[in-house]
């Protein structure tokens, strides 16, 4: 394993800093540019904890975009995405569009965003996680 002389921001503990008030979108951000700069070996210690138990209904949408978002990167780098994910609490009863409020951009979401987001109802387009 590398040495890193940072602070690794597991998906647990960023998804635990939303949990604690901070700012979810800066969370995620943390965690997916310590993803990026671990080595693809390391990157499996990042996701392996499960996400602590969301209260709120924002909670629940934000857990279920991590939960998206590690499948999504684990995918990428064809690393096996850990089976916490799978959990029937990542995936949203009703459909989660980031940021848009118009029903032409919804559908422009509905046909961009990758598939592992939509299945987990969630909807951002084809460059949601480019640097959130």
């Amino acid at each position: 394993m590398a040495i890193y002389h940072w602070h690794r921001y597991s998906a647990v503990e960023s998804f635990e800093r939303i949990l604690h008030s901070e700012d979810p979108w800066v969370a995620l951000g943390d965690f997916l540019d310590d993803w990026n700069r671990s080595k693809l070996e390391d990157r499996s210690i990042l996701v392996a904890q499960p996400l602590g138990e969301a209260r709120t209904p924002e909670e629940v949408r934000w857990a279920a975009l991590f939960a998206a978002t590690v499948e999504h990167l684990c995918s990428q780098d064809q690393l096996p995405h850990p089976t916490w994910t799978d959990a029937s609490s990542y995936y949203l009863v009703d459909p989660w569009y980031l940021g848009v409020k118009t029903e032409r951009l919804r559908r422009l979401q509905e046909e961009t965003t990758p598939e592992i987001f939509r299945k987990h109802n969630i909807f951002g387009g084809d460059r949601l996680l480019l640097r959130v």
